[in-house]
Formats: structure tokens, sequence, C-alpha cells
């Protein structure tokens, strides 16, 4: 994670680095990121590239006035350190000129972060809510933006859920970010101490099984919305394929584990060891299954 001695300038209501929380500096969702000096950074990347090989490398971004020259230079540096682990970048808007300068750099991908399942709710939580910089129509172009730079498939978007949208809402901005080619990656809302959200409650797992579920169908293109039923409350209660063909989907697992960039797992980014575990970090375990059948049984 990119570092600055003062917060980050956006004001994000879920987040640590944010401009007015009072959570840990060194702190993003439950992970701490101590601070290094980047010589030694590198130093120990080199060493640890050659006894245990990376499949990925990931520069998540504050955001702040000098941001797109450090990345420019953390870039060169990496490509040169592990010229063969693609890099991929977390970070906030850019323009087009700024994506073009990152790909002509080597980067393999980038993440721009949605957070929010509707507009309304990104207003609340990262826009103008909350006194932050974004707008829901800036976050949209730049991930058109990026995907028409970097191609499909290689642009990434994140949505937390469990911030007061309906399913039905959630599964439709899913299906249209999938006809776009773009990745996402799941999160459960997990309070943290110290930011605006710290008293909202985390999502109920039967919910959040659903979303991945459902996620899982659309991008590998095994449905659409119009063949999923929802109820009064736009809850899921059909995912439009029998029985025995969605419990042979979730023996496999594959919609539980973590989602987003290749190679990425993010162990306990966002649930506690003891559980509940919403993104599994590897193939999951018979007792797990089990559990997800019985989370499941609503919608089969």
């Amino acid at each position: 994670m990119t570092y600055t001695q003062s917060r980050c300038n956006a004001n994000c209501a879920f987040c640590a680095q944010a401009r007015d929380s009072n959570a840990n500096a060194d702190q993003l969702s439950r992970v701490t990121w101590p601070a290094y000096s980047l010589n030694q950074f590198i130093d120990t990347l080199g060493e640890n590239a050659v006894n245990f090989p990376f499949k990925r490398l990931c520069i998540q971004t504050l955001r702040y006035p000098n941001l797109i020259n450090d990345l420019k230079h953390l870039i060169i540096i990496f490509k040169n350190q592990i010229p063969k682990v693609p890099l991929s970048i977390a970070l906030p808007p850019l323009n087009v000129e700024q994506f073009q300068a990152l790909f002509n750099l080597g980067v393999d991908r980038v993440a721009i972060s949605l957070d929010a399942i509707t507009a309304s709710i990104f207003d609340n939580i990262k826009g103008a809510g909350v006194n932050g910089p974004f707008t829901w129509v800036q976050h949209h172009q730049a991930i058109d933006s990026a995907c028409s730079i970097f191609g499909p498939g290689r642009t990434t978007t994140h949505l937390i859920i469990g911030l007061g949208e309906t399913e039905y809402q959630t599964v439709s901005l899913i299906q249209r970010l999938v006809k776009k080619g773009i990745k996402i990656g799941l999160f459960p809302f997990i309070p943290i101490q110290g930011t605006h959200l710290a008293r909202y409650a985390r999502p109920t797992i039967d919910h959040y099984r659903r979303i991945q579920l459902a996620h899982y169908l659309l991008k590998t293109q095994s449905v659409t919305i119009n063949q999923m039923h929802f109820n009064s409350s736009n809850q899921l209660t059909n995912l439009g394929l029998s029985k025995k063909v969605l419990i042979d989907i979730i023996a496999r697992g594959k919609p539980f584990q973590t989602a987003g960039c290749p190679s990425c797992n993010r162990p306990f980014f966002t649930e506690q060891p003891k559980g509940p575990i919403y993104n599994y970090p590897e193939p999951l375990t018979d007792e797990a299954l089990n559990e997800i059948k019985t989370q499941l049984a609503g919608v089969l």
C-alpha cells in the first residue's frame, strides 16, 4: 500500500484510511499495513521472489496529490525486480492518459472500486454524503476507460455487500458489469472501529451466500437475471437452475472462494479466523460445503 504521512484525502465511510477516520492509521479492513522503507521492502521482495515465487503483485493506493508519480516510480522498480510477475493496481478513478501511462509501464490490470451497489448508497458512503471527492458517474466512466485500455477481463471492481442494497439491485449491477467484461471482487461489509460505519452490522451469511452463488452463475454465463426469481422484498428465491445442478455447482466450492483478480485470495481480510468465513482463500472442506448447503436452503 502506498504511504503518506497524512491519511487518504478521500473520506469513504467504511475505510480506516479515510480522511476523517479515527481508526488505526496502519489499518485497512482487518489487516494492518506497517510502514517500511522502500529499500527495505525491495530487498525483502527480491529475497522472497526467489524462495517463494509470487503469482501476482498488487499495489493498493491511497488518494493524495503525488500518487501518479509515486506509482510510476514503484512500477519501474517492481518490474525491474520481478519482471515476470503480473502487477495489479487498486486505485481511485484516473483519466485515460493516466491509465495509458500505467499500461505502457507494464501494469497487468487495474481495480477501480465502486464498493456501493447503487448511486444513492455510493453518494452516502463515498461521495457528497461524507464530503468525499467521488461520484457514481465518475467511477463508471473510469471503469469504462480502463477497460478500453487494458482490455476485457483486465479491469476489476470491488463490491461491498451489506450496505442497505437489495439482492435484486446487487444482481442487476453484477450482470451489467459482467457483460462489460469487468471482474468483480465481492466483500462483505465489516465494521471497523473509528470509521463512520463502525456500528453498522455485517451482512447475514445466507444473504452473502446467495449473492456469491448468483455472481458465479452470471460470470460463468450459466443463467441471466431474467431466469432468476425474487420475492416481494427483492430477495432471491430461485436461481434459474434445477436443484441438482445447483448442488453440483455448490459441491465444487468455487462460488465461495475469493473472487476478483487472478491469484488474489486475501485471507481474513474481512473475516475473523473463528468465522464466519465469507470468502474462502483456499478450496473448501466437506464440512464447509455442508454448512453452505444449509445456508442456501432458501434457493435450493
